[in-house]
């Protein structure tokens, strides 16, 4: 005689995770139907951790990139893991004027103006790195997203040169700006 029951849990079995040490989140089961969706947030979750961390250190995210490993569990291709890639570039940290210049509100024009060419000179020289940097990566994709970050900072250099002054805020928007490959 033929059994003709089916078990559910052959067809979308629960799967555990780990977290990396150190990795924030909590490690929770998920059946294999929604596999993709819990690993997947838990890695947008650390890119969003190492987006903050970039801001918060004067850093402008230049690449991200989140893979997951997809293999057949039960019925369902399900993600079994999850990887978080980020390359984040610094500013020089050679800038020896006070930081709470930033908060003093000053009618000097060349104080001013001195600002805005320590600015565009920071910008160049982030600019120059990632073309120094674009010569010798291999990557097609890694090319691609510098290649665009490039394009961006040229950009407001452009405006900068231009008198178009942009904000702190918008620094941070800058650097907020990211592609996440699923």
């Amino acid at each position: 005689m033929i059994n003709m029951k089916i078990n559910p849990d052959n067809i979308n079995p629960i799967l555990g995770y780990k977290l990396d040490p150190g990795e924030p989140g909590i490690a929770s089961g998920a059946p294999a139907s929604m596999s993709i969706i819990r690993v997947l947030s838990q890695e947008t979750g650390n890119l969003m951790a190492f987006k903050k961390e970039a801001i918060q250190n004067g850093g402008y995210v230049i690449y991200s990139k989140i893979s997951l490993d997809i293999q057949k569990r039960g019925a369902f291709l399900a993600a079994v893991a999850g990887k978080t890639q980020v390359m984040i570039a610094y500013k020089n940290k050679m800038d020896n004027s006070p930081k709470n210049d930033d908060n003093i509100i000053e009618n000097n024009p060349n104080k001013l103006d001195n600002k805005k060419d320590d600015k565009i000179k920071r910008l160049e020289e982030l600019i120059n790195n990632l073309k120094n940097y674009i010569k010798t990566e291999t990557d097609p994709d890694i090319k691609s997203e510098l290649e665009n970050k490039i394009k961006t900072l040229e950009n407001k250099l452009l405006m900068l040169k231009l008198g178009n002054a942009i904000s702190n805020q918008n620094d941070e928007i800058l650097g907020m700006i990211f592609t996440a490959y699923f």
